[in-house]
């Protein structure tokens, strides 16, 4: 009889993790939770303070699609930004 195998991937509902505050307040994020929440090298993330806590959520852009003249301003500023560089 052949038995099959399933590797079930360790879940943590509410995962904790203890961090320190290192010089100049970085802090680093341990690889699980950054692939857990879908953070990036580079990514911007959103501070709150909640009475003593201090949430992180990633900044996740929107995207808005500009009509006709609106998009031509925005096309035009980001041209004499780049111009200006």
């Amino acid at each position: 009889m052949l038995v099959k195998m399933i590797l079930i991937p360790k879940v943590r509902p509410m995962a904790k993790a203890v961090l320190k505050v290192h010089k100049k307040g970085i802090i680093v994020l341990p690889k699980w939770i950054r692939e857990r929440v879908g953070v990036n090298e580079g990514d911007a993330l959103i501070a709150e303070v909640k009475g003593l806590k201090i949430v992180l959520e990633p900044l996740k852009p929107r995207r808005v699609k500009l009509g006709g003249r609106i998009s031509r301003i925005v096309w035009e500023l980001k041209k004499e930004e780049v111009g200006l560089e």
